[in-house]
């Protein structure tokens, strides 16, 4: 005869409790009730499993050994569970997500083209811009997670996990490759017509505060949206561009541009995931946010790959 399997939950709970009223708490139910089911579940086993006393309950050396039992069962039903909540989890579910303009071409792309190829079913909800309107996004809780081009440090109450280093590079067009042929001061650089992005980003605000640290006048002349559009812009010969050097990497290459030797090094960034700390994520966003960072690289300034 096959036992009850809802007899057995209750002994589990009033073995764990050692006492009848506590049990019946957890459980939902009466004293009473639980007393019943388990002077029913002594019958079914033909012995007794509780010795009642002045606190409540205690197993009998029968109890102890049948508990032992029902124990490791129980672990086996909630490992099972949570192995199928993972399933279903993996199955549907959306993440939303929040990516810079850099992070979004130069990390996050492939990662995301892999993760949807192994689960189809997660839905992905990514919001673009700039990397400041990245953070921004996850501090209102419009995103579970961020991965964006930043300085590093300086978010408190995020967590950030630095992905790829990187540096960034002032660059011209080839027809003044010959400025390339000596170092040059920031102060040198900066007299001349400067395109950046725009005011209010994180890479405006850094390159602002390396002049000012280093008391050079920082006014430029262009503040295009993007990076593809700072490259642009000097390529054409309409100043020296700053940007970060993987935005840039192709069109060195290619000889589009030219990058300007400094004298002074700029300090290098990272491409950084940025999260809640303690911030509960559901089981898709865990996978994503550990598939993002299962690569990382220490952010050295060397920007390789």
């Amino acid at each position: 005869m096959e036992l009850d399997w809802e007899l057995c939950r209750i002994f589990y709970q009033v073995a764990r409790c050692r006492n009848f009223s506590r049990a019946a708490a957890v459980l939902f139910t009466s004293q009473p009730a639980v007393s019943r089911a388990m002077a029913a579940l002594e019958r079914e086993l033909g012995c007794r499993l509780f010795i009642r006393n002045r606190r409540g309950v205690e197993l009998t050396p029968e109890g102890r050994l049948f508990y032992q039992r029902v124990a490791a069962g129980g672990e086996q039903l909630r490992r099972g569970r949570e192995e199928l909540e993972q399933a279903v989890g993996l199955q549907s579910g959306s993440i939303t997500l929040a990516a810079s303009e850099t992070a979004l071409r130069h990390w996050v792309l492939p990662r995301l083209e892999r993760f949807h190829a192994l689960y189809p079913g997660v839905r992905l909800r990514l919001f673009g811009g700039t990397a400041r309107e990245a953070v921004e996004e996850l501090k209102s809780g419009a995103v579970d997670l961020a991965v964006a081009a930043v300085p590093g440090g300086g978010f408190r109450a995020l967590k950030e996990t630095a992905l790829y280093g990187f540096r960034d590079v002032f660059v011209v067009a080839p027809e003044f490759g010959s400025l390339r042929d000596r170092e040059m001061t920031l102060a040198e650089v900066m007299r001349r017509p400067l395109i950046c992005h725009k005011q209010g980003t994180l890479t405006f605000d850094f390159l602002e505060g390396i002049c000012k640290a280093r008391g050079v006048d920082f006014a430029p002349a262009m503040e295009p949206d993007t990076s593809e559009l700072v490259l642009e812009l000097a390529r054409h010969g309409l100043g020296v561009g700053f940007l970060p050097e993987p935005s840039a990497r192709e069109a060195l290459a290619a000889g589009r541009v030219v990058a300007l030797r400094l004298a002074e090094a700029i300090p290098p960034r990272s491409i950084s995931l940025l999260e809640y700390a303690g911030h509960t994520l559901s089981l898709a966003a865990r996978r994503l946010r550990d598939m993002l960072t299962e690569d990382a690289q220490a952010p050295d300034g060397r920007g390789t790959a």
